[in-house]
């Protein structure tokens, strides 16, 4: 991602002195996190057994001794999840250092020297970094498509660039715990029927080849035994509870290292009148909602004709009022939706119009502004830093790259 040709902003080589013994101390602090080395081979031999019992405990369904199988899987999963979990707060402690002692001083950074020319006049950064903090509820839930508005969130920047006032967040998507809308619910319903049935043709098509014609009574007798009581009341109550506490450590771990939506959210202090969206045709339903035309018309809008093909490619337009829609819509922003998408390399990117706020929020499949805990050799840390770096640069570069601070929205 490169910065807009009219914004200034410092070398990333400029920043990287103040920031190399933070960035190198979190880099080798975790470099056992990324190869193989005698740590994390200490640590996986558990993890490796765990996954043998389990693999065992498979085997022992399959074979019809269904109190060893669920014996093995118990012990299987109670030797696996504690390194497991401890590597995820080791990633997850790694990640907050990393976000405090690097990625904190890039944005102070970016806040004292990162500018614009703008008709003449220099607009600059004023921006504040929490790294917990996220965009108040109330005004994520205005861009209209956000599907939970309530998910998880981290990397909160808010402040101004010139004249414009912005919001930008790294929104979980996948903690999201919204219910999927009825059209969403029965798409899955129908695709989970699907694959039932599948399974249900091949589990039919192994017992005739195993049983011949005595099939059918063979089935009889494998239902019977799935549904005369619950395998886990072989288990003691305090290992249920143990699993569950375990997993319930591993799920939390995770949350934070997810993938990424974008959110950014300008506010123009003038409201429009109507609601416009450009909504992704490559849909994502837990992070972004979508319109079938009986939804948008009970919403009051109607489908919106969009003359550049590329953004017809891309989106589906719905709009409230047509006319409004084309002046907000104007060709130079359409030019520049398009190239964001193609600078953050995803087609789920979602643009609205409501009341005085543009929201603009782009789906990815990894952890954006974390520091990864991948392979690769990055020894010192040099090129996380500077790809999050050119990261940051080219989202706070939004306003202008959008041209919000012309105020080409300015009715009288």
């Amino acid at each position: 991602m490169s910065a807009h040709p009219r914004i200034s902003v410092p070398d990333f080589d400029s920043i990287w002195p103040k920031i190399r013994n933070s960035a190198t101390k979190v880099s080798d602090e975790t470099a056992w996190l990324r190869s193989w080395n005698r740590k994390s081979v200490l640590i996986s031999i558990p993890v490796f057994l765990g996954l043998l019992l389990v693999g065992i405990s498979l085997l022992s369904f399959f074979i019809d001794h269904a109190a060893f199988g669920m014996l093995m899987l118990v012990l299987g999963v109670l030797l696996a999840a504690p390194p497991v979990v401890y590597v995820m707060r080791q990633a997850s402690a790694a990640s907050n250092t990393h976000a405090q002692t690097v990625v904190a001083p890039m944005i102070d950074e970016l806040i004292e020297h990162m500018s614009a020319s703008t008709a003449g006049n220099e607009a600059r950064l004023d921006a504040r970094y929490d790294p917990d903090g996220g965009i108040p509820v109330s005004v994520l839930s205005r861009a209209g498509f956000i599907l939970d508005s309530r998910a998880l969130q981290e990397d909160f920047i808010s402040g101004t660039f010139g004249d414009t006032d912005f919001m930008l967040s790294d929104v979980k998507w996948q903690t999201s715990k919204v219910e999927l809308s009825a059209e969403a619910q029965a798409r899955n319903d129908r695709r989970d029927e699907r694959e039932r049935k599948r399974r249900e043709r091949e589990r039919d098509r192994k017992l005739r080849n195993t049983y011949g014609s005595d099939w059918r009574r063979q089935k009889r007798l494998e239902e019977q035994r799935r549904t005369s009581g619950s395998l886990l009341d072989l288990i003691p109550e305090e290992w249920v509870r143990g699993i569950k506490e375990k997993y319930q450590e591993f799920e939390e771990s995770t949350h934070k290292m997810g993938p990424s939506m974008i959110v950014f959210a300008a506010d123009f202090h003038k409201d429009f009148a109507s609601k416009t969206y450009l909504l992704p045709r490559e849909q994502e339903e837990r992070a972004i909602r979508n319109f079938s035309a009986e939804s948008a018309a009970a919403g009051g809008m109607a489908s919106l004709v969009l003359e550049d093909p590329g953004i017809t490619e891309r989106f589906n337009g719905w709009t409230s009022d047509q006319a409004e829609a084309r002046y907000l819509l104007t060709p130079q922003l359409m030019l520049a939706i398009s190239d964001a998408a193609d600078r953050m390399g995803s087609n789920r990117i979602a643009v609205s119009f409501r009341g005085s706020w543009m929201y603009f929020a782009v789906v990815l499949d990894e952890d954006r502004f974390s520091l990864p805990m991948g392979g690769g050799d990055d020894a010192g840390g040099y090129e996380v830093a500077r790809n999050i770096y050119d990261d940051l640069v080219a989202f706070l570069s939004l306003v202008e790259h959008f041209n919000l601070n012309t105020r080409i929205w300015s009715k009288v």
